[in-house]
């Protein structure tokens, strides 16, 4: 049977009585970044010219290359001028659009320009950040710092172009995150998931976008209601967005089916009370994805009757987020651990330990029933030739095997240098997929991957699927990725030995670098979701998918999914949109 596992800069807002505040300017970079290359063009230039002139031979392609890059490099030098010249003419600034013209931020907000986005997204930004400074809504207290100086630098965005606090962003700057591991980053976690999250967050700075973690459940919703012009994206995991979506005072009022074969929960719910959050902003990052009922224990905690593809959002497997390339729809939002890995200088084969590191956070690990039998480390630890280390946690009632001695945990920077100094890591069977396996072969040390059942299978989602500890880790393959079955002693000792005495070079798959991960992301937050939701009703027969049959109710059965939000509560809408809510004129955005 399948195995289930289960700086930002801060600025003070503008105050409304006042036009004299003068917050500190922003940074310009773009130009003068772009700039740092024009002396390496010259130096490329330089040396293919004294390559042709003391190598004949190579002197016409030499002199081919020499004219591409010339003119790449006069292309790019003419362009660079352009946006200079442009730059000193306006001041560093671009025109204002003509909704937005006169429009001012000191001012009262209903004199704000009707059609003016700019000035929808600045207040909408101030009413959360003013509401995030008091902090009397219940929330995760170590993201509100974080949450109070993001806001405050996006709301720069929002000036007048003419303000000398201007900065220029993306239209929509913003992912509002209500999930758990988002938060995390902020708190130095270092599972599988806030990993993932960390490079995550990296990435999205890079792209020029931000984010802030808002939870639990009901904060989440309401910022989502207060920003609804400023998030590009709403992330969340599955069980708060699986709420949401069949809440009828949670999801949008035009976007509310009830679930197949499922109650609807809308009737009777006042119109005032019914929910604005759009369908397809609602996105789920999920480190596992929606794996199918014959590969998961998922008919257990999802209530799946059938097999084959299925969605936590009705719209589509498109909505999940997941680490890995996994099969179906879901978009792959890989991490990278090059920006951290790559400081670290690779020790050579012969300075290291003749010592193989077990990789496990918990003593507990070792008595699940599909690892290897505790004298099977028992024996490995009186192993001549090697020394075996572990970092577990020993935890009450549930003692490491006999000969294991732990070194307690390690803080990042510690473990690192451990796993650089060893010959091989060891995986046990537990945790799954762990970002510990790339921390390794990036070091170049090799890992041994533990599979558990004999026919093992790495077809489609068979690689997902809890058969191995590490699927795509161990598709790898030899010598970076050495594989044992689980019950099989002699070839776990075998694959140590061979392992140990392999040198590797430092690896990183190509779809986990900062590149690859850098493109997907923006590709990811450019999707025209309201766009692609359109197409999945007229699909639909002009319809909305509904969930799935069982889904919800199996979430409610186990005691997963949140409250649904109380009656005679009303969403946080901007005042732009109160108008009556009685009638179906109000447009979600």
């Amino acid at each position: 049977m399948p195995i289930s596992f289960g700086n930002a800069n801060p600025y003070t807002p503008l105050p409304t009585n006042s036009s004299h505040h003068t917050p500190p300017p922003p940074r310009v970079r773009r130009f003068f970044q772009r700039r740092t290359l024009l002396p390496l063009l010259s130096s490329i230039l330089i040396v293919l010219t004294l390559v042709s002139f003391f190598h004949p031979g190579l002197h016409s392609e030499a002199r081919n290359k020499l004219g591409r890059v010339k003119s790449w490099g006069q292309d790019q030098a003419d362009r660079w001028r352009e946006e200079l010249s442009e730059h000193l003419i306006s001041g560093g600034q671009k025109k204002e659009s003509r909704e937005c013209e006169g429009w001012d931020p000191a001012g009262r907000e209903e004199n704000d320009p009707v059609g003016c986005l700019k000035a929808r997204q600045y207040r909408q930004t101030q009413r959360v950040l003013a509401r995030e400074e008091k902090g009397e809504h219940e929330h995760w207290f170590f993201t509100k710092d974080h949450n109070i100086a993001t806001l405050r630098n996006i709301t720069r965005c929002f000036l007048p172009i003419s303000h000398e606090a201007y900065i220029e962003c993306h239209e929509k700057p913003l992912i509002v995150s209500g999930w758990w591991y988002t938060a995390e980053t902020l708190d130095g976690s270092t599972t599988g998931e806030v990993i993932w999250q960390s490079s995550l967050v990296k990435q999205m700075a890079t792209l020029g976008y931000s984010y802030i973690s808002v939870g639990p459940y009901v904060n989440w919703v309401e910022v989502a209601e207060m920003l609804p012009d400023v998030y590009v994206t709403l992330w969340n995991g599955e069980l708060d967005t699986i709420t949401c979506i069949t809440d009828p005072r949670c999801v949008a009022k035009e976007h509310y089916v009830p679930p197949e074969g499922g109650e609807d929960l809308s009737i009777g719910v006042p119109d005032e009370e019914r929910g604005v959050i759009p369908l397809w902003a609602m996105n789920i990052v999920d480190y596992w994805g929606a794996r199918p009922k014959e590969v998961s224990n998922n008919d257990y905690w999802w209530g799946l009757t059938e097999d084959g593809e299925w969605s936590f959002q009705p719209l589509g497997q498109e909505w999940i987020a997941t680490p890995w390339p996994l099969p179906g729809e879901h978009y792959h939002l890989p991490y990278s651990i090059e920006e951290y890995c790559l400081r670290l200088p690779v020790q050579h084969h012969e300075a290291r330990r003749d010592a193989a590191l077990v990789f496990a956070k918990r003593s507990t690990y070792f008595y699940y029933h599909y690892v290897s039998p505790p004298e099977f480390w028992t024996n490995l630890s009186r192993s001549a030739g090697f020394d075996l280390l572990l970092t577990a946690n020993e935890e009450e009632g549930k003692p490491l095997p006999e000969g294991l001695l732990s070194m307690g945990r390690q803080t990042r920077e510690d473990y690192e240098a451990l796993v650089g100094s060893v010959k091989v890591m060891v995986g046990m069977g537990a945790p799954p997929i762990s970002p510990s396996v790339y921390t390794a072969l990036c070091q170049a040390t090799p890992v041994v991957i533990p599979y558990f059942h004999p026919d093992y299978r790495s077809d489609g989602w068979h690689l997902y699927s809890g058969f191995a500890q590490h699927g795509p880790a161990l598709s790898l393959g030899e010598p970076y990725v050495y594989g044992y079955y689980a019950q099989n002693y002699t070839q776990l000792e075998d694959a140590i030995h061979r392992a140990m005495s392999t040198p590797i070079e430092r690896y990183i798959p190509s779809d986990m670098k900062l590149t690859y991960g850098l493109s997907q992301l923006s590709k990811y937050l450019n999707r025209d979701l309201k766009g692609m939701m359109n197409a999945k009703v007229a699909l639909n027969g002009g319809k909305v998918p509904a969930m799935q049959k069982g889904i919800r109710e199996r979430c409610y059965e186990l005691n997963r999914c949140r409250e649904p939000l109380k009656a005679g509560r009303r969403p946080a809408i901007p005042p732009s949109w109160a108008v009556d809510r009685r009638s179906d004129q109000t447009v979600v955005k």
